[in-house]
């Protein structure tokens, strides 16, 4: 087996942050037997993700898991006065 390792170049960027989020920061680093550095590279790269499954939430599998249940319970039911709304009132009750 073989391990092919690719380098990323790397760029050094300033930012300026409030002394008390420093701290913060540095304390969770530390915490987590981080660097400073790899706190933020993690931060971003988290943020980064949050805001990809956001901005596309039919794409997010959890979203298309719920339309597919809704799909299917629609289908089953024959009744032309199907209320879905209350479907999930009883389903969430049921939990």
């Amino acid at each position: 087996m073989f391990l092919e390792v690719t380098h990323m170049s790397r760029t050094k960027i300033m930012v300026s942050i409030p002394e008390e989020l420093l701290t913060e920061i540095d304390r969770t680093a530390q915490e987590e037997h981080r660097s400073r550095s790899e706190f933020f590279r993690e931060a971003v790269r988290l943020y980064l993700q949050v805001r990809k499954a956001r901005s596309i939430p039919g794409q997010d599998p959890r979203v298309q898991q719920a339309v597919a249940i809704q799909d299917a319970l629609a289908h089953q039911d024959t009744l032309k006065d199907w209320n879905g709304i209350a479907e999930i009132r009883r389903w969430r009750e049921k939990r």
